[in-house]
């Protein structure tokens, strides 16, 4: 799974067949769960992901947190 700090959240990433999954994710913990409310498209690109949720998460831009990085 891809890990993103996503203006300071933690989000999963994974592809499962052609389509992409999203996770909250506690690394503190090791847990993870589903997030069915973000979608991200069949035809984005691994490489892409960081930008497609940059334009989702834009407006939480906040603080120390002003981008998306992929930790993992």
């Amino acid at each position: 799974m891809m890990i993103y700090d996503v203006f300071g959240k933690l989000l999963g990433v994974r592809k499962a067949g052609e389509h992409w999954q999203v996770f909250r994710v506690d690394t503190g913990e090791g847990k993870h769960s589903r997030m069915h409310e973000v979608v991200i498209p069949d035809f984005v690109t691994e490489g892409e992901i960081a930008a497609w949720l940059d334009d989702i998460y834009h407006e939480s831009a906040r603080g120390p947190h002003r981008e998306v990085k992929r930790l993992q």
